[in-house]
């Protein structure tokens, strides 16, 4: 979507059969990494990003923004939180936002404020393979456990009811 958005707005052109929307400040928070010479952890490089969007979605042009695995750099409780304050945040201001998460809790906090999207995957003996087709809804399918046991984690480590 962002790469299709960049490419229409600046050469006209698009990655798909067809394309129509508004032009659009583009901001993402995706792909951080914490930095140990300006003594910033993830977590503070995140806010930050963050902060960068919802100081900008105030501005008259309108926002699109992409936020992966957002505010994964705190605790749980403070992170759901957060989290779904700051994503409500982005919903209620001039900011089109597409947030991709693994905390379940987010998607039935704000399923009257965000749609729901999710990519399945299938699991053979030795292998996962994702068809990357985006389907509606929440995920329902759980897989890190089985990974685990994908890539040879110790059975003492997997316990054989979790795998199911």
């Amino acid at each position: 979507m962002a790469i299709n958005q960049i490419l229409g707005q600046t050469v006209f052109t698009t990655c798909v059969k067809s394309y129509k929307a508004s032009f659009f400040n583009i901001y993402t928070s995706m792909a951080l990494k914490d930095d140990v010479l300006k003594n910033e952890s993830y977590y503070i490089v995140e806010i930050k990003y963050l902060k960068r969007i919802i100081d900008k979605s105030k501005d008259k042009m309108p926002k699109l923004c992409f936020v992966d695995e957002i505010l994964r750099g705190t605790d749980t409780i403070e992170r759901i939180a957060s989290s779904s304050e700051v994503l409500n945040y982005f919903n209620n201001s001039n900011c089109i936002c597409f947030a991709a998460t693994h905390d379940i809790e987010l998607t039935y906090l704000l399923e009257d404020k965000f749609d729901n999207y999710h990519f399945e995957e299938e699991i053979t003996d030795n292998d996962m393979v994702f068809d990357y087709k985006l389907r509606e809804g929440r995920a329902k399918s759980r897989n890190a456990i089985k990974l685990l046991a994908l890539m040879g984690y110790d059975d003492t480590i997997i316990d054989d009811e979790m795998r199911e």
